[in-house]
């Protein structure tokens, strides 16, 4: 019984599915929008970035190829279809993570555009993208497929982190708010867009358990 529990995986509904959609729609917004200039090798499409392209392209082009393959793998593995593509887009999200976390580690000690605390909270949630989908990956590795699930969501939710941070900073009007440069936004907002939602999963999981 014990071990029907840990695999059994539990019911994709029509509300899981909606909100996937415009996960889905949001991420390739994002993508059109704010990472496909990076393909254009020139100092005009990088500005300040040119003498970092390297990590940046990195990090942008794995954290696409997560973005975009992280909706399906969420699709499939929530609803346990295309079992047979799911691990092949799992290996390619993984790769994904694996390359964009490092470009962004890389980039948080290099780059100066806002400071230390601005590197630190960049290389923290570079580091917590990569400890959590390799602890996703563990999960899988040992068959323990609903907690494969959970990590897997966590992951996704820091894959989108920076759709979020990318939002937050360019849709909240900060300045007129708080009276706070753009500068401090960044530094602010790069902490609460994956810690919050991370918070609220871990509080949701704790319903589901009552």
């Amino acid at each position: 019984m014990a071990t029907l529990a840990t695999t059994a995986v539990p019911p994709f509904g029509s509300l899981k599915k909606v909100v996937l959609i415009v996960v889905g729609a949001v991420a390739l917004y994002f993508g059109y929008s704010y990472v496909l200039h990076y393909f254009v090798w020139s100092e005009q499409s990088y500005g300040y970035y040119w003498p970092y392209r390297l990590p940046l392209i990195a990090h942008a082009s794995g954290g696409l190829l997560a973005l975009l393959a992280g909706v399906f793998q969420l699709w499939s593995g929530l609803g346990a279809r295309a079992m047979g593509t799911h691990p092949v887009t799992g290996k390619i999200y993984v790769a994904g993570v694996l390359v964009g976390s490092l470009g962004g580690m890389v980039l948080a000690v290099t780059s100066d555009l806002y400071g230390f605390a601005w590197g630190v909270g960049l290389f923290s949630l570079a580091l917590a993208w990569l400890a959590i989908t390799g602890t996703a990956l563990l999960c899988i590795k040992r068959r323990k497929i609903r907690a494969h699930q959970q990590w897997m969501i966590r992951s996704y939710i820091l894959t989108f982190g920076f759709v979020t941070f990318r939002i937050a900073t360019d849709y909240i009007p900060a300045e007129a708010l708080w009276h706070i440069s753009p500068a401090e936004m960044s530094i602010a907002m790069i902490w609460p867009v994956w810690v919050l939602p991370l918070l609220a999963y871990e509080v949701y999981l704790q319903y589901q358990e009552r």
